[in-house]
């Protein structure tokens, strides 16, 4: 049971290492690249668990592929381990993950502080505008005399 099931998670683990790798247009490290850009979203939602259980399995996944008999343990992989990774890697597909949600965020922040920098614009140029026009009518009387 205990080496089916490490196969089962080092797959699910490829898998969703491919699938950061497209993500962020890396050739390879996938999750680590995820992790890097995590360790830089400091506002990402969920941004701390999603964090530590990618540090935690892929250092877990580094063991199983570099240690010849860490693949013949048990215990050390668990049902919950492959299910949250793939779990996880829906997550992505679907751009519902901490980073995805992040910088969503952040481009409706850049929106909107554009949007508003253009209002403010907008309105100083009707107030100056409007003083010029007064200014117009107010001297307009005195210029035809």
């Amino acid at each position: 049971m205990g080496r089916h099931l490490n196969e089962k998670y080092l797959d699910e683990y490829a898998l969703l290492d491919k699938s950061c790798a497209e993500k962020f247009d890396v050739p390879t490290g996938g999750v680590t690249e995820y992790i890097n850009r995590l360790n830089n979203a400091r506002f990402a939602p969920d941004r701390d668990s999603v964090l530590t259980s990618l540090i935690r399995y892929r250092t877990l996944r580094n063991s199983l592929i570099h240690d010849p008999a860490a693949m013949k343990r048990q215990g050390e992989v668990r049902k919950d381990d492959v299910s949250w990774l793939r779990a996880f890697r829906r997550t992505l597909l679907r751009k519902k993950d901490p980073i995805s949600r992040y910088l969503k965020k952040a481009k409706r922040f850049v929106r909107m502080r554009k949007l508003k920098n253009f209002l403010l614009w907008l309105l100083a140029l009707i107030l100056i505008a409007g003083i010029l026009a007064g200014l117009y009518f107010y001297f307009l009387p005195s210029i035809g005399a």
